[in-house]
């Protein structure tokens, strides 16, 4: 059990990048250069890193690229006494994002923060303080561009140049440490790119959400389903041709009434797959590093009104990857719109030449359409939550109300029946209960339910998985009171309740929101809403902290203690990866992607990381058959560049892998 203070050399070795990789005199020294790599956690079912996010904990939306809401690192379990800690903001941060370890170890969290302010913040993590607010009005004056009262923005990123990067309304900016290299210098702004008209479906389109692409590209949804690519050095005076691709190809004509809808983010796999889903329809289309192509679309079961808790219509999820190695069967995840909500996974590559539709006359792309009830027997559910995925697991939660206040459209701010319905989640008499446990078995080709737990309560916030703690969080409330819930993985029984703080909002603070009547009137029913999650991610954050954004603020429970996986757990992971990477390099690269080369070369990190984790664990005999395997991955990579054949050299790296997984 390690002391919060305590930064683990295994979890820091195989977590943020490959900087100590095969360090110790005593471990294998490829010729190969692997200096630009980065490192994939020595983890189960982590997907590949991206090397264009930074090495941290959790970079972006959902985590990362794949969007999946969950981590290898560990959280607060019952074994714990957890202390929240609060501050307060102006507004709302739904994402938080971690830079990379500073040279003193420490670590910033950006978000963006929603409200009136469209404020950019950046917090110490070592002393939950804030360093800078950077308010565009503020530091800008009349250059400030005017951003109504909405959610673009919501999503952004920390790069591998540590930029903090957000798409808003119609420009992308980018943000970072006004001294170089020192995390408490104030915020500032290095660039601000305001993107063409024909990025756009028409006049009133704006950012919806965005993700990087492994290439090192950004990629951004609008909400009226156009897909656009922009390089991460994009010169905000020369941004050159910007590859377009739309769901609604009539858009700039058509009657909004009458086009595709979207309301979430976007997930991108290591193969210049990018996954967007609109109010009607599933798709998957191809980056190859220039242009941009339609892979597939694949419509969904929906109703024409969605619940009130909804930021849009159609699904209420952010696509979410599954399936992380070559080998595994892999899809695409997210809740549908049906009055009782489905889970819905999508063939995300090739439909098996075998499979057959699961319902004569669907899509056969559509591999799984599961409803969930959450163990109550309930006709209609609904979540506005990306689903969180490890594994072939996949974790929903419950976000319809009980006889919720329906606002007049008519006199209402467009946003406001959304921020009162998440309000109302912290009445005890309106929150919404129920989580589920839904997963795939790759033997029959079928999903099926592994837990419900109809008594716990995540009103509004998006749920996330630790691996090393098996343990799923969300922000819940318990009669009115806020705190972070922790169940069991495995078995969706309660393990972990830390009550928040008391949640009084600070009058100053709430401005415009607090003079609405039907938000003054919840605040009155309500009045710890400042611990309420509104929409927030629920982030598995560096020191097993859990921190989340709330009403006004930004919250984190903190643990006494925590455990990582042991190291066997992680040697045999990164074992895992290494054979993974090898079946990859073997079976070619993806015009545009990640070559046989780089496979190699990623192969040779993952070996030589588990091998310095195998060699800190004492795991001698092990570490001499992974040194044998870097050494044949080193040769393979050496006889590709001389125009040779891989087989031999690959076939010896993997019978060295397959005996040291033999000797753990």
């Amino acid at each position: 059990m390690l002391s919060r203070h305590f930064v683990p050399l295994l979890i820091f070795a195989t977590a943020f990048g490959c900087t100590s990789c095969n360090s110790d005199d005593s471990g294998y020294k490829p010729t190969t250069d692997i200096s630009d790599l980065c490192t994939t956690p020595l983890a189960p079912n982590e997907p590949l890193c991206s090397m264009a996010f930074g090495d941290t904990a959790w970079p972006g939306s959902h985590r990362g690229s794949y969007a999946q809401g969950s981590s290898p690192l560990p959280g607060p379990t019952e074994a714990n006494t957890v202390v929240a800690e609060h501050i307060d903001l102006p507004g709302a941060p739904i994402i938080i994002s971690f830079s990379a370890p500073y040279a003193d170890g420490g670590r910033a969290a950006w978000s963006t923060v929603l409200g009136v302010s469209n404020a950019v913040i950046k917090v110490d993590h070592e002393r939950f303080e804030v360093i800078d607010t950077y308010i565009p009005a503020d530091r800008e004056g009349d250059d400030a561009p005017t951003v109504p009262l909405g959610v673009s923005g919501a999503y952004a990123a920390i790069d591998s140049e540590n930029q903090f990067i957000v798409g808003r309304t119609r420009f992308v900016s980018f943000f970072a440490d006004s001294i170089e290299g020192d995390r408490s210098s104030p915020i500032e702004l290095k660039k601000r790119i305001h993107m063409p008209a024909e990025a756009f479906c028409n006049e009133e389109d704006i950012i919806a959400g965005m993700s990087l692409t492994y290439d090192g590209h950004l990629a951004f949804a609008t909400e009226l389903g156009n897909l656009f690519v922009i390089p991460a050095d994009a010169d905000p005076d020369n941004l050159g041709d910007v590859p377009v691709i739309s769901t609604n190809p009539d858009c700039a004509t058509a009657d909004r009434a009458d086009l595709e809808i979207v309301s979430n983010s976007i997930a991108i796999d290591e193969d210049g797959g990018i996954y967007l889903v609109t109010s009607a329809a599933m798709y998957r289309f191809d980056w190859d590093g220039d242009a941009l192509t339609l892979a597939w679309r694949t419509e969904y079961q929906t109703v024409e009104k969605p619940s009130p808790i909804r930021l849009g219509p159609g699904s209420g999820s952010t696509p979410s990857l599954m399936g992380t190695a070559a080998d595994d069967d892999r899809f695409v995840v997210i809740t549908d719109g049906q009055e009782l909500m489905h889970v819905v996974l999508f063939w995300r590559e090739e439909i098996p030449e075998d499979w057959e539709p699961i319902t004569p006359g669907r899509d056969p792309r559509i591999a799984c359409e599961m409803p969930i009830d959450f163990g109550t027997g309930a006709t209609r559910t609904s979540s506005e939550q990306s689903v969180a995925v490890r594994g072939y697991s996949a974790i929903l939660v419950n976000d319809l109300l009980v006889d919720p206040t329906i606002v007049d459209p008519e006199t209402a701010l467009p946003i406001e029946q959304n921020l009162i319905s998440a309000l109302e989640g912290g009445i005890p008499t309106k929150a919404p209960f129920g989580l589920e446990h839904v997963a795939w078995d790759p033997g029959t080709r079928t999903c099926a339910s592994v837990w419900t737990n109809p008594d716990i309560s995540v009103p509004n916030g998006i749920p996330s998985i630790s691996e090393a703690s098996r343990m799923v969080y969300g922000i819940g409330q318990r009669n009115g009171q806020w705190g972070l819930e922790g169940l069991d993985l495995d078995t969706g029984e309660s393990r972990l309740w830390a009550p928040g703080g008391p949640g009084t909002c600070d009058p100053a603070l709430i401005g415009v929101t607090g003079v609405l009547p039907s938000v003054a009137a919840v605040l009155q029913q309500a009045p710890g809403s400042c611990e309420n999650s509104l929409y927030s991610a629920t982030t598995v954050a560096p020191d097993a902290m859990v921190y989340t954004g709330t009403f006004f603020g930004m919250s984190r429970y903190v643990p006494d203690s925590f455990e990582d996986l042991s190291a066997d757990a992680q040697v045999s992971a990164g074992i895992d990866q290494g054979l993974d990477l090898l079946d990859r390099a073997e079976a070619g690269s993806t015009a545009g992607q990640i070559s046989v080369r780089d496979h190699l070369r990623r192969a040779l990190v993952q070996v030589g990381t588990a091998d310095d984790s195998a060699r800190a664990g004492g795991l001698n005999q092990v570490s001499e058959s992974l040194q044998a395997a870097q050494q044949s991955i080193d040769a393979a990579v050496q006889t590709l560049d001389a125009g040779g054949s891989i087989d031999a050299d690959v076939a010896v790296a993997r019978a060295s892998l397959e005996e040291a997984k033999a000797a753990l």
